[in-house]
């Protein structure tokens, strides 16, 4: 009997860990104990996975009390699931970037070679760079942090400026409320991020690469370490016959200003988490004042599915948490409804739901209304929302949107890195008008509306540039909830 545990984040808040210490304890030659990634279906953990008699099984939110009545007959656990691959929340998803997940051991290079591992390296090194950049531009890869700016753009222009030194960075300071996908990826797929700037190195031609990781994800760091040191090991990074690549992970200091790129290059220079204004842009004086590569984890991994020919379309890993029966992420084609994802795949009413936030702290409130719109950036822009880093956080019908806008500008506040006044003076002008907006309204109204354009075209990043796509849509939406009845 072969049995199967996820030891990422998410299963080890629950007792996945140890799970493992007490089956790792016991002296039973009958099973052997493999560690797997996660399937990102969080509800179920801690996942049990079991192979016996050619039959597969799993069981969910195992307890320590339950292991001995496994190990004697699994088939009678309580919470047993027959064939997870075959239950609808997982069979309908379409995983193309987070493929992988439940199938390997994270730091396992050969199971990574088995799941076709290395294959788009392969493809790549007898490429010429500005065939890869071509093929990138036809797929159209864009950039999964929020502005979906095309990928091959920067590529391009990193490629084209002249200098002896080139810089490669993947943004993993994944800082958005109820953002884990980049988590995932480092911490069940790591292989994949590694191969990813392996290519973006050959291709601009970088010999040195950053993972700048979130300082709260000290599990993710760990493991990728392990995945660094053993690509190094089997010749992958350091210099070969092919080429010359080195990988660093470097942690941020918790700022939340530092997944713009400009906070980020500065924060990797020993500075301050300070924006930069632009230009110039960060492709052509970054790091050190070299060119820079910058883009996020998942864009990275959509460029290794295409060079590898496992990306036959566009999907879109949805991070569904909150007031939901079913949270976790479901990487579906882009063209899902909100009320799909929320009645479907998390099995929970609408009637439940009062609304969504889509693409994390800055990201508009959807009210149930809307819950028709499908969720892919080009339409919910056309109401006003963004889809951002396609974080879906639910809230249930009894919720005051009123104490949770308030609790996100102090959050603003907070993170405001203070380099320009807009929004440094404007999140704490924001804050006092929005407390007591039933007083004085009309007047008050005016205000608001003045300082919230003066936010979007003044502010130098997008924590004070995105800032009324929370506010405007609160009022509009849940104005009874401030005292004033709904706005347009």
């Amino acid at each position: 009997m072969n049995i199967y545990i996820s030891l990422d984040t998410c299963a080890q808040s629950v007792g996945s860990f140890e799970i493992f210490e007490k089956l790792k304890g016991i002296n039973n030659p009958t099973f052997t104990l493999n560690k797997r990634s996660t399937r990102a279906l969080m509800w179920l953990e801690p996942l049990l996975e079991i192979e016996q008699d050619n039959k597969q099984i799993a069981i969910s939110n195992v307890e320590n009390i339950d292991i001995e009545n496994i190990l004697k007959n699994p088939l009678n656990s309580k919470n047993l699931i027959d064939n997870i691959d075959n239950q609808p929340y997982l069979k309908n998803q379409h995983r193309v970037i987070f493929k992988n997940l439940g199938k390997n051991d994270p730091t396992s290079i050969e199971d990574y070679k088995k799941l076709g591992g290395f294959r788009a390296l392969e493809t790549v090194l007898k490429m010429e760079p500005k065939d890869v950049i071509e093929k990138i531009k036809i797929a159209d890869i864009r950039g999964r942090g929020g502005a979906f700016f095309p990928a091959y753009s920067k590529w391009q222009t990193v490629l084209n400026v002249q200098s002896d030194i080139k810089y490669v960075i993947c943004n993993a300071d994944e800082g958005d409320s109820g953002s884990f996908a980049d988590r995932l990826i480092i911490e069940n797929d790591p292989f994949s991020l590694i191969e990813a700037m392996i290519i973006a190195g050959i291709t601009v031609n970088a010999k040195e690469g950053i993972v700048y990781l979130r300082s709260e994800y000290p599990n993710a760091k760990k493991v990728l370490q392990k995945a660094i040191d053993i690509a190094y090991q089997n010749n992958y990074l350091g210099k070969n016959d092919s080429y010359e690549f080195d990988l660093y992970i470097v942690t941020g200091g918790g700022a939340y200003v530092c997944g713009e790129e400009t906070a980020l290059i500065e924060s990797l220079e020993n500075k301050r988490g300070l924006v930069r204004p632009r230009p110039p842009l960060p492709a052509i004086s970054g790091l050190f004042n070299k060119p820079t590569l910058i883009n996020n984890v998942l864009s990275f991994i959509d460029i290794v599915r295409l060079f590898e020919g496992s990306r036959d379309t566009h999907t879109t890993p949805l991070q569904l948490s909150g007031a939901v029966k079913r949270g976790g992420l479901f990487e579906v084609a882009n063209d899902i409804t909100i009320e799909e994802l929320i009645s479907k795949f998390a099995d929970t009413p609408i009637d439940d739901i009062k609304a969504v936030q889509i693409g994390g702290p800055l990201g508009a409130f959807v009210p149930k209304e809307k819950f028709y719109l499908k969720l892919n950036n080009d339409e919910l822009s056309k109401e006003g929302f963004i889809l951002g880093h396609a974080s879906v956080v639910a809230f249930n019908k009894n919720t005051n949107m009123k104490d949770i806008l308030l609790n996100l500008i102090d959050f603003y506040i907070h993170e405001s890195c203070g380099k320009c006044t807009p929004c440094r003076i404007g999140q704490v002008r924001l804050k006092e008008i929005l407390t007591d907006l039933n007083l004085n309204t009309q007047s008050k109204l005016i205000l608001l509306y003045d300082l919230l354009d003066t936010l979007k075209e003044a502010s130098l990043c997008g924590l004070g540039g995105l800032t009324h796509l929370s506010v405007l849509s609160s009022l509009k939406y849940f104005g009874n909830d401030f005292g004033i009845g709904d706005i347009q």
